[in-house]
């Protein structure tokens, strides 16, 4: 059942092709959207530093799907500044964190392997991840608050809805 939402857009360099501040009312999370080229410029914010989630994208010649790694961490940024170093492929990367502080790692390593799940399940990208981990074990309500932000995440920033 489709419900009303508010999404804030906050383009702190006026630029939205290179980055972007991706807000929902009523959500814990937040997302960065930053293109490879503004990379070194915003690299530097305090989200990045937090527990999250991060989806490369981009596509590699030759091919129609769009091609993904699905990471996360603990402070994302490094893992995204080994990425630009040593993945070609990727032309923006979404970034997902919470807003309260929230996550943690049990719930970061959860949402990468629902995600890497959801991707090779829809068959719409080709995946670059080479390890799939298996799914980590939560409590049953902490699987069912992780679920609700992946729920989120899924429905407004990667599968809209229909």
């Amino acid at each position: 059942m489709l419900k009303p939402y508010t999404i804030r857009l906050f383009v702190p360099d006026g630029d939205p092709s290179t980055f972007k501040i991706i807000d929902k009312m009523n959500w814990t999370g937040i997302s960065l959207e930053i293109s490879r080229e503004a990379w070194g410029k915003h690299k530097n914010r305090k989200e990045l530093e937090q527990a999250g989630i991060y989806i490369l994208f981009g596509y590699q010649e030759g091919d129609d799907l769009p091609t993904l790694y699905i990471g996360q961490g603990d402070g994302i940024r490094k893992r995204i500044d080994s990425h630009e170093k040593n993945k070609a492929f990727w032309d923006k990367v979404l970034v997902f964190v919470s807003s309260n502080g929230g996550l943690n790692r049990a719930h970061i390593t959860w949402l990468e392997w629902a995600l890497i799940q959801q991707a090779k399940n829809t068959g719409r990208c080709k995946l670059d991840n080479s390890a799939i981990p298996t799914e980590p074990v939560l409590t049953e309500s902490e699987k069912a608050d992780t679920q609700e932000f992946l729920n989120e995440i899924l429905a407004y920033f990667i599968l809209p809805p229909k």
